[in-house]
């Protein structure tokens, strides 16, 4: 095989800071240890996740926020999760403001190292590309899924397109990260106007919908197993290279990727502390230096 990939599998519940963090560490390592691509899954406690240029107090409710600034003045934060805690936390990407719990979805996140794949430096193309690849991965389950907007994934119902699942994009030393949500129950659209907003900007084919009307979940047989399966197969599929056998062989917690993965979680640490979990950085992008 001439492409080193690795596949990083939902773990136990962490923060959002920790696991945003990490996103971040792979992103900065990825190129200096001569990875191609990486593959990981991910879930985040119940989280209001910022993109990088939105204002919280415009997006977000306010008892949230409010509580969300107690728990930060009194208790601060660490990489375990709280319970019946919505934690409030900004990425490193760009777009729009979005929800995650444990039940209600899971995230992907795909690393593509820009010095072997330059075809996706262009912002566009390697939305386009990217996508198909998260298309075709839920296609093996006849879910029938298309691109819309921007960066979205829709669902066609009833006539209409409701959305699945919103991505954005980062770069970090020649490394691209894209990732995005899956919506795996309605009982998170619920959530979702409980505690954001109506958004400031919206995609032309949302037509001011309310986020009842606009989102929906993926069919109740839809199988988070097989779908990773299917993920890291469209992955090797788009790098032209066989499919592993033994997932164990592409595992991040491996031999293969032992060293990498010690560097990433020790600078994921250092990135947790001073930036992600930071009050100041999630609600007016400041980070101490």
């Amino acid at each position: 095989m001439n492409s080193k990939v690795f596949f990083f599998p939902s773990t136990p519940s962490r923060s959002p800071y920790y696991n945003l963090a990490v996103e971040e560490a792979i992103a900065v390592h990825l190129v200096k240890f001569n990875i191609t691509a990486g593959i990981r899954l991910w879930k985040n406690p119940d989280s209001i996740i910022l993109g990088l240029s939105e204002n919280p107090y415009r997006n977000i409710k306010e008892n949230v926020l409010n509580a969300y600034e107690t728990e930060a003045k009194q208790f601060g934060f660490g990489k375990k999760p709280k319970s019946n805690f919505c934690y409030i936390a900004r990425r490193a990407s760009g777009g729009g403001t979005v929800f995650h719990s444990l039940s209600g979805n899971i995230n992907y996140s795909l690393y593509f190292n820009l010095e072997t794949r330059k075809e996706l430096f262009p912002v566009k193309e390697s939305y386009d590309r990217i996508l198909d690849i998260i298309t075709k991965s839920l296609s093996h389950q006849n879910i029938q899924s298309y691109p819309k907007g921007k960066s979205d994934l829709v669902l066609e119902k009833d006539g209409e397109f409701k959305k699945i699942s919103g991505n954005a994009q980062f770069r970090k030393r020649s490394c691209i990260v894209q990732h995005g949500t899956l919506i795996l129950e309605e009982s998170l659209i619920g959530r979702v106007a409980e505690v954001l907003n109506h958004p400031p900007e919206e995609p032309d084919y949302r037509k001011e919908r309310t986020h009842k009307d606009f989102l929906t979940s993926l069919p109740t047989f839809f199988s988070e197993e097989k779908w990773a399966v299917d993920l890291v197969r469209e992955v090797f599929h788009y790098l032209e290279e066989p499919l592993p056998s033994d997932f164990s062989n592409i595992s991040f917690f491996g031999r293969d990727f032992s060293t990498f993965r010690k560097q990433v979680l020790r600078e994921s640490e250092f990135i947790r502390k001073k930036k992600y979990q930071n009050p100041e950085y999630t609600l007016h992008r400041e980070i101490p230096t």
